[in-house]
């Protein structure tokens, strides 16, 4: 609801300041039932706890490629949905995908300018207690306006305004911009992706992946045995089949019912399950009389990489002593805290070929002006661009800790 109601205020912005164009106003007004449902049903396609869960099964790895298949499925009655209220599902997956002719309509729904992104930063800077992700929505949101696509060699195409992008106005809008990303930046490395985060995003994973091994477990068909006892139809499907369930399955695990399942789970018969279980509905780090670490934390960043990749091998290749549940590799290498426009033509070749950029732009307002990359006018986008986060950590579970220790300084990572 967040997202819808940013990008209602992105599009009356951009409907007043060009009331002077018939065009812009009538694509506006012809679309703008269309971007509101690509952004009320952009994230559909989240398995429960968000992102964590992409790194669980690859059938989950793409939530975007599941929000498609959502949106497109009759027998959820979705497209029909749409259509009373004059929308094609057709167009809000053209949104969604990029690929809707006029891009400035993506741009609100998907780039580093977007409702979602607006919406997001404010509401878990709320929702955490910090200030991190704190900017200026009122200034960002009334100072948008639109521009060419940079470098584009053609003064007009087949259909007017098709290479338009959404931007911010240059006079007004740079210091919001880098408002903006560094409070994604910051953000990210105290809350994303904090090491406290991302430890209780391995306890689950590794919780899941147990549970997974187990619900394919001919045992569970015996009386009596309580591997996974009280698990929800959906949720035993979901792990039996690693995350490749249809559509109204899918629609039916949410974050309550995984933890209702994880409340059951604390009288498993496997130990594993049972403790990590608790710890998690518990928030507890630490278990045992002697307050031991649930599961240890090895930070790997900036290590040899041939040395981690030694490491790495054996725990994969020695599942019996390492089992894949009991460790998880937490591996955020060259994301990037932002994706800058000249970075992407480096990478490309050619400037054809980084048509869909997702940079911030800035523009004069003028329908007829070229947009500019952030990064042209701003240190600050250009330092990020060329510095992406490179962070590397190892959780391991309790009872392989002196095992893995002994790895560590047999390959000097300690």
């Amino acid at each position: 609801m967040g997202v819808f109601h940013v990008a209602s205020r992105i599009l009356n912005t951009l409907h007043h300041r060009y009331q002077n164009s018939e065009e812009i106003q009538k694509l506006i007004e012809d679309n703008h039932r269309a971007v509101l449902a690509a952004a009320l049903l952009h994230d559909i396609g989240h398995a429960p706890f968000s992102h964590a869960m992409e790194r669980l099964f690859s059938a989950n790895a793409d939530h975007e490629k599941r929000t498609m298949l959502l949106i497109q499925d009759e027998s959820l009655g979705i497209p029909q949905i749409l259509e009373k209220v004059g929308v094609q599902a057709e167009d809000v997956i053209s949104i969604l995908e990029k690929l809707h002719k006029y891009r400035f309509l993506c741009d609100i729904v998907s780039s580093q300018l977007d409702a979602d992104r607006m919406d997001y930063l404010l509401r878990d800077s709320l929702f955490t207690g910090v200030e991190y992700g704190h900017y200026d929505l009122e200034w960002v949101s009334s100072h948008l306006c639109l521009g060419k696509r940079p470098h584009n060699e053609e003064a007009e195409t087949e259909i007017k305004n098709t290479n338009l992008r959404l931007c911010l106005d240059e006079k007004r809008g740079l210091f919001a911009a880098e408002q903006l990303i560094i409070g994604r930046y910051h953000m990210s490395m105290q809350v994303y992706f904090h090491a406290a985060t991302r430890m209780w995003e391995a306890l689950l994973l590794c919780l899941l992946r147990r549970a997974a091994e187990l619900s394919r477990d001919d045992n569970l068909a015996l009386p009596g045995v309580t591997l996974l006892p009280g698990t929800p139809p959906a949720l035993l499907e979901f792990l039996q089949k690693e995350g490749g369930i249809d559509n109204s399955l899918f629609l039916r695990l949410d974050d309550g019912v995984i933890s209702s399942a994880m409340e059951n789970w604390r009288d498993s018969s496997d130990d594993f399950v049972a403790e990590v279980s608790s710890a998690f509905l518990e928030r507890r780090k630490r278990i045992g009389p002697d307050k031991k670490k649930l599961f240890k934390l090895y930070d790997l960043s900036g290590k040899d990489l041939l040395s981690l990749g030694k490491l790495l091998g054996i725990l994969e290749k020695e599942t019996e002593k390492f089992p894949a549940y009991k460790w998880e590799l937490d591996d955020i290498k060259k994301w990037p805290l932002y994706k800058d426009f000249l970075s992407n033509i480096k990478k490309a070749g050619t400037v054809e070929n980084v048509s869909d950029a997702s940079s911030i732009f800035l523009s004069d307002g003028d329908l007829s002006s070229d947009a500019q990359p952030a990064e042209l006018s701003s240190f600050i986008f250009q330092s990020m661009g060329d510095n992406p986060l490179d962070v590397t950590r190892l959780f391991v579970h309790y009872t392989l800790v002196e095992e893995i220790d002994s790895l560590m300084d047999e390959f000097k990572l300690s």
